[in-house]
């Protein structure tokens, strides 16, 4: 399955939480990522502080783009931490996935992106 040309539900508020076959089934097709807490997680490293920053950003902005938004933060001044979670029913969705593989594939597409 390529989950990143898969298509973002614009309403995911009446529907259950992926279940945990769902999500050991959908981890596969996400190997950038790791389960942490409920939440899918992936941890980027940048060359500094300026260089996190702005790919914060443009994290933000792709996220927007799509209409389904990450937490997102910096840590030790260098690392950005990207977490998918609806927590509109809960738990994971679909969304979560299809966001994950596209923004790895987006990620890929740029040069130097350290996965």
């Amino acid at each position: 399955m390529d989950l990143s040309s898969e298509v973002i539900s614009p309403d995911v508020a009446d529907t259950a939480p992926l279940n945990r076959r769902e999500i050991a089934d959908l981890l596969s097709e996400v190997p950038d990522w790791s389960l942490e807490g409920g939440r899918l997680c992936a941890r980027f490293t940048c060359k500094d502080f300026s260089d996190a920053v702005t790919f914060f950003r443009e994290i933000a902005g792709f996220a927007a783009r799509e209409n389904h938004l990450p937490d997102i933060s910096i840590h030790k001044g260098r690392f950005v931490d990207v977490a998918w979670y609806t927590y509109a029913i809960g738990g994971l969705s679909m969304n979560d996935f299809i966001m994950a593989a596209r923004l790895s594939e987006w990620l890929r597409s740029r040069q130097g992106a350290n996965l």
